[in-house]
């Protein structure tokens, strides 16, 4: 973790973001808006497995994916600039926290439960769903699971800032 936080404490980056008042107000913007085109589509989706407006076709809700991924690419390059420019905390202590790493860890979890739901199959089940069917049972856990850990992506993104406890000082 060490040499990853060295190599992400970017001067150059630092530098960037304490010289311009405006980059960290407007990365905020943007990786809020990341979020929201992120949780948007995959949300909606989601809600639509469970059983929420089950009038929606799911291969109509499934089109609002690509913009989902488009607010993950952006909540990620805006997440690189808070963690390697931020110039009042190292990158190192940032990886070193616990809420940090949680958070890194539900990515990765959300990430395989996407592939889950692609590689097995149960995305073209899904897709062939007609309005008011029900989903099947593992399209639901992985509608369920995918909502927690996205909401866990975004507690722990805010409780960075409170978790400094690094494991150093154990």
């Amino acid at each position: 973790m060490e040499s990853l936080g060295m190599l992400l404490d970017s001067p150059m980056l630092k530098s960037f973001v304490s010289w311009s008042s405006w980059v960290w107000p407007v990365c905020e913007i943007v990786h809020f808006v990341g979020m929201a085109l992120l949780l948007g589509a995959v949300g909606l989706l989601d809600l639509r497995l469970l059983g929420v407006a089950k009038g929606l076709p799911v291969a109509q809700v499934q089109r609002l994916i690509p913009m989902g991924v488009l607010g993950y690419v952006l909540s990620v390059m805006t997440g690189i600039v808070f963690v390697s420019g931020d110039p009042f905390f190292p990158a190192v202590d940032k990886l070193n926290n616990l809420a940090f790493e949680l958070k890194m860890l539900f990515m990765l979890l959300a990430g395989l439960n996407v592939l889950a739901f692609y590689l097995t199959g149960v995305a073209r089940v899904a897709n062939a769903l007609a309005p008011g069917h029900d989903a099947p049972l593992s399209a639901k856990v992985i509608a369920g699971t995918s909502l927690f850990l996205w909401i866990g992506v975004i507690y722990f993104g805010r409780m960075i800032m409170y978790a400094d406890v690094l494991y150093t000082q154990f």
